[in-house]
């Protein structure tokens, strides 16, 4: 039998118990230190006091996180406790944030993640794939992506959403939008169906779109349009489509990505800044459709006052000079012009300088830059 604790024991520790700070902090004040660390952890915290036994299943931050590299043991016991955590977890309290990285993301877990999301109230999501390996698994069902409330997402998934031309996603609240390596696929219900989408018409707060590595399978159409878009970019996108852009308040735009380009647009007078930078080849020299596209791209940008081009893009310019003076610059406000290299630029640009006049001559105040140390265009999550 244990021996009995003397009273002085017992009166010691019942002054430590109200001494004992951390333990009667305020619930709001546990969840935010809680809020940096990881969900694992604030499991575990529970056992630390009693008052924290039920904490973790109010917290509204979750960050689940695994990776970069673990056994295939632990991503399976992560999934695990991921799904354990999310079905004992209080369905009465708001979630603010779910963060979720991970280089094991099964589809399965992936559809509870997102339902569990759109239906209890949260305003931030952020679900990532830290693989290196590009797998295109599965295909998702994206009608499932439906909030008043969420107004923050990221999606870097390496998963396929299967859309359909009558598709909008519904994000009235949504301002920030980020996807990343995601293939869409467009469902026709016949052959004769218009290849056309536009999913951000349901988004009447976007401010920002981006992109990133992302594949456009049998679209011929891609349509953006948000009246409250503010800034708008499409980095490596594997794409043949027109990518069709409305949005009156866009202020900046980039583009990344291969030299076959098209672009419609309408409504772009608020537009300040254009970034972009292609890819040339020897391959594309002897072929003048390239060229076309990029000063047709150039007239739908005309607004900008400032304009950032890679080298590639210059020495596109630079080649069939007839149809490059076919008609006038079609910039005539620029007021800044940056080339940017990575790379040693070429010991003389005297072979450029007909693109810079191109461009001087519409626009008498410009100024041109050289960026020899560009930062790397990406995003954070």
């Amino acid at each position: 039998m244990a021996p009995r604790e003397s009273p002085k024991v017992r009166s010691r520790a019942r002054a430590l118990s109200k001494n004992d700070r951390i333990t009667r902090l305020p619930d709001g004040v546990i969840h935010h230190i809680f809020s940096f660390t990881d969900t694992r952890s604030i499991v575990r915290s529970s056992l630390l006091s009693q008052s924290w036994r039920n904490t973790w299943k109010s917290h509204p931050h979750l960050n689940f996180e695994i990776g970069p590299s673990p056994d295939q043991a632990s991503s399976s016991n992560f999934s695990k406790f991921a799904h354990r955590f999310l079905s004992k977890r209080d369905d009465v309290t708001e979630l603010s944030t779910i963060d979720f990285r991970s280089n094991s993301i099964t589809l399965q877990l992936l559809r509870k993640i997102v339902i569990y999301a759109m239906s209890h109230r949260t305003r931030n999501l952020k679900i990532v794939f830290l693989g290196d390996k590009q797998t295109r698994r599965g295909g998702f069902d994206s009608s499932l992506f439906r909030s008043r409330y969420l107004e923050h997402l990221v999606l870097s998934i390496d998963f396929g959403l299967k859309i359909s031309p009558s598709l909008t996603w519904d994000f009235p609240a949504l301002t920030t939008l980020t996807i990343k390596r995601v293939t869409f696929t467009l469902q026709l219900p016949n052959g004769d169906a218009s290849r056309s989408i536009d999913l951000f018409s349901g988004f009447p707060n976007l401010k920002t779109l981006a992109l990133d590595g992302c594949t456009l399978s049998n679209i011929d159409t891609f349509i953006i349009k948000s009246n409250e878009l503010e800034s708008l970019s499409l980095i490596c996108i594997n794409q043949s489509c027109e990518f069709v852009v409305a949005a009156p308040k866009l202020s900046s735009f980039t583009y990344n990505g291969i030299a076959r380009f098209s672009l419609a647009t309408k409504d772009l007078c608020s537009l300040k800044s254009v970034n972009f930078q292609t890819i040339y080849h020897r391959s594309i020299q002897g072929q003048p459709m390239f060229i076309e596209l990029l000063i047709n791209t150039f007239q739908q940008l005309c607004k900008a006052k400032s304009l950032t081009l890679n080298l590639d893009a210059v020495k596109l310019l630079s080649k069939f000079p007839e149809l490059r003076e076919r008609r006038n610059c079609p910039f005539t406000s620029l007021q800044s012009l940056t080339l940017v290299s990575r790379h040693r630029l070429p010991k003389s640009l005297t072979a450029f300088a007909s693109v810079f006049d191109y461009f001087s001559r519409s626009s008498p105040a410009l100024k041109v830059h050289i960026d020899l140390n560009p930062k790397p265009l990406q995003f954070r999550y």
